[in-house]
């Protein structure tokens, strides 16, 4: 990312939006949270983010509060919008493994955050 670029809008699933708002200022300027959600229960919430959000988000973090069921939900829900999208890129979705803030609070999560989002956009930070 150049000093003039823009952050690379994200889609946070995460219990606790506080804790979201948190790890959001941690992020930056690389990246903000273009939403915050706290519950999953309906795909069609989802596709209207993705469907709406201006700019469109490029990823999708799930916090560890969240179990494999719903993020493989999430997982296919982003797969098809990107399917029907033929123009847009991949999304990628990345799940913080269960126990992260647990084991450590929150500098323990923002250091797993931050380590796959430079993995996966390879920002330095």
């Amino acid at each position: 990312m150049t000093a003039t670029s823009s952050p690379i809008p994200l889609i946070c699933f995460g219990k606790h939006r506080d804790l979201g708002l948190k790890m959001e200022k941690t992020l930056q300027p690389h990246f903000n949270y273009a939403a915050i959600v706290t519950d999953y229960k309906d795909p069609a919430a989802l596709l209207a983010l993705l469907e709406n959000l201006n700019p469109s988000p490029r990823g999708v973090i799930i916090g560890g509060g969240f179990d494999g069921g719903m993020v493989r939900k999430v997982q296919e829900v982003v797969e098809a919008w990107t399917k029907g999208h033929e123009d847009s890129e991949k999304i990628p979705v990345m799940s913080v493994p269960p126990g992260t803030f647990e084991a450590g609070g929150p500098p323990a999560l923002a250091k797993w955050i931050k380590g796959e989002l430079a993995r996966v956009y390879e920002v330095q930070w």
